[in-house]
């Protein structure tokens, strides 16, 4: 897990309070995605794990899931989960650039972390957040 700290504050520039909150985040998505699997087990058995959590806890998200719960009520869930996941990770401050370099890095990590097949999982579902994200391209043509 320090490995995976340092080069998330090295990709992404963040402050390591923010890293280390960001990574809980993550953690915390992944373990409520795949209940009962190795990322739940891992947070478990991994005492920095469980301090990144914490962390990612205590940051809160700024009133971000209740929004967008209340949004998907309307228009069904669909990936609202990974909505909820980027908009806490945005009200930390992380711009698009630094949340994919987050992804990177913990898709990179996942195999060391927790194992082949847990890391598949993780590579099934992180990826589809650079899906979810405008580009800068897409972004402007809407403004």
């Amino acid at each position: 897990m320090e490995e995976l700290a340092r080069r998330v504050v090295y990709t992404t520039t963040l402050e390591p309070a923010v890293a280390k909150a960001a990574i809980g985040h993550v953690l915390l998505f992944l373990r409520d995605e795949v209940p009962g699997g190795h990322v739940g087990e891992f947070i478990d058995k991994t005492p920095l794990a469980q301090e990144f959590v914490i962390a990612a806890r205590a940051s809160g998200d700024g009133g971000v899931t209740q929004v967008i719960e209340g949004l998907t009520s309307f228009m069904g869930r669909g990936r609202a989960d990974l909505n909820i996941l980027v908009g806490k990770l945005e009200n930390l401050g992380l711009k698009d650039a630094q949340i994919e370099g987050l992804i990177k890095e913990i898709v990179a990590r996942s195999d060391v972390l927790i194992g082949a097949e847990g890391a598949a999982k993780i590579r099934e579902i992180l990826p589809a957040m650079s899906e979810r994200m405008p580009t800068m391209e897409e972004m402007r043509r809407s403004a």
